[in-house]
């Protein structure tokens, strides 16, 4: 292993002889020289890995020879040393960008630390993190192996997702390696419990909170309190992407998170209009049949009628808004702007409900564009790229703006997506929607343990378009292919995120009421 080099520079060279003698015997190369202008040229002629520089020298002082060595090598880590604790002098030295400081007089021990928490720290960290994440293997899988309910996964999935944000900060390939192959292993676990018990949470009131609950347990205790509410989705967040966001919301406003569990399809045309319309797919079909369309499943069919559906499940709860809500869609960056700058006129209003497609979007777009699929090559890409969007987005500065009012925010989403990797067979007619991750047709046929076939819609709340229809819903992250098109779906697909089907990422998903701090 290469030796550490060292530049250290201070006007009392005799002082320093037994920091070099301590040093090398622990495998470190001290380079001193006694002055600020020396200092920069040694940094120009040689590599250091480390700077120890005394604050207080004549000539070219140490702030002084702090700003010049930065402009050489910026990443350059240099402590600085000093006789001084006072408060200028420090702040000074800090906005310079130094790595640590020291205080006179100085123990060989003390820099030994300093190195170490300067180049060792992160290996510590790892060290420290993998101890933790091989108890929370162990327990996770004794977790699973005690016959979780629907609470305990809603715990064991935002405990995983907690890593995620853990794992990422880290960068440690071994340890996301097995983060995935942990969080795979609860997929399959989760998916055949959701097999086996979906259909009672449909007809029993012994279920969790599902997409249809939202707005009679969540939104309308908060229109009671008399306060404007800003009902916000935003289509397609995975609680991970949540998480990776959550630190500037909580700067904003208080948070009560809790979790909910999406209908299936894990689909908008299905699951934002269940939430919105307090309804499963059936019941709506039923009772709205002119907002329910059959020749179409995307969004400008099924979803174009959701803030009806809205006023109408509010009033059937017994309040009548006065004024009505206000529904904005936002698709686009002009939309965005708008809402931005109308948000202050809303301080008055009851309810606002904004939807934000941006997170579906990019998850459509990108099996399609080679650029997205390089810059999202994985999940920890997507939750970087949601926090990069966020903080840049217009939709950021409207929250900044409804903190700013007394009003609440109720920040949630309709389904979440996944990354799908494995491709299986299914058969169907041609009548059979084109979908990857959930079909509808008739006589649909797929391998069983790769998905959960569902002959009767009604089971599952869902109406069908005769009485032959059926519905298969892809496990894990699986997603359906035709035989005679297998290599081109998977080139196509492999790799994308989807949704629709059944897995934690789909289905578990945030709900944030949020109260300003002001």
């Amino acid at each position: 292993m290469q030796k550490l080099r060292i530049l250290w520079v201070d006007d009392e060279m005799e002082m320093l002889k037994p920091f070099v003698l301590f040093l090398a015997e622990r495998g470190y190369e001290l380079t001193t020289v006694s002055n600020g202008t020396d200092a920069i040229a040694r940094v120009v002629a040689e590599r250091f890995d480390l700077v120890l520089l005394d604050e207080q020298m004549p000539g070219l002082d140490g702030l002084a020879t702090l700003q010049e060595i930065k402009k050489i090598n910026a990443s350059l880590p240099i402590v600085m040393v000093t006789k001084s604790e006072e408060e200028g002098i420090m702040d000074r030295a800090i906005a310079g960008q130094i790595a640590d400081y020291l205080i006179k007089p100085v123990n060989p021990n003390q820099i030994i630390m300093t190195v170490k928490k300067i180049f060792q720290a992160d290996e510590i960290r790892q060290n420290r993190i993998g101890e933790e994440y091989a108890r929370f293997s162990a327990q996770l899988n004794q977790r699973i192996f005690d016959d979780p309910d629907w609470d305990d996964w809603t715990k064991i999935y935002r405990d995983i997702c907690r890593w995620d944000i853990v794992i990422d900060e880290i960068n440690d390939p071994n340890l996301s390696q097995m983060h995935f192959l942990e969080k795979r292993n609860s997929n399959t676990e989760f998916c055949n419990y959701i097999g086996d018990n979906y259909s009672h949470w449909i007809s029993s009131d012994e279920r969790p909170n599902l997409s249809f609950d939202l707005v009679s347990q969540h939104l309308m205790p908060a229109l009671e309190e008399g306060k404007p509410v800003y009902f916000v989705i935003l289509d397609c967040m995975r609680l991970d992407q949540y998480f990776a966001i959550e630190p500037f919301l909580a700067e904003l406003f208080d948070i009560d998170l809790s979790l909910y569990y999406s209908i299936l399809p894990t689909a908008t045309p299905y699951s934002r209009n269940a939430v919105f319309s307090g309804l499963l797919p059936i019941d709506i079909a039923r009772n709205f049949p002119e907002y329910w369309t059959n020749n179409s499943d995307n969004d400008n069919s099924r979803n174009r009628n959701e803030h009806q559906l809205l006023d109408a499940h509010i009033t059937d709860l017994g309040l009548q808004l006065d004024p009505p809500s206000k529904y904005v869609k936002i698709f686009n960056i002009e939309e965005g702007n708008f809402v931005l700058r109308k948000v202050d006129t809303w301080n008055h209003e009851k309810l606002v409900v904004l939807v934000y497609n941006f997170l579906d979007l990019l998850a459509h777009h990108r099996s399609r564009d080679q650029i997205l699929q390089e810059t999202i090559p994985d999940e920890e890409a997507l939750r970087a790229f949601t926090r990069h969007w966020f903080m840049h987005s217009a939709f950021y500065e409207t929250l900044r703006q409804i903190a700013n009012q007394d009003a609440t925010v109720i920040l949630s989403t309709d389904h979440g997506s996944i990354r799908v990797n494995r491709a299986t067979q299914t058969i169907g007619d041609r009548d059979t929607t084109v979908t990857v991750r959930y079909k509808e047709g008739r006589n649909l046929t797929c391998k069983d343990r790769h998905a959960v076939h569902v002959k009767q819609p009604s089971d599952f709340g869902l109406p069908a378009k005769n009485i032959v229809d059926n519905f298969i819903f892809a496990k894990d992250d699986y997603y359906f292919v035709y035989p005679n098109s297998y290599h081109q779906y998977q080139r196509q697909y492999n790799g994308t995120f989807q949704h629709g089907g059944i897995s934690m990422e789909e289905m578990i998903l945030p709900l944030a009421v949020c109260r300003s701090k002001k």
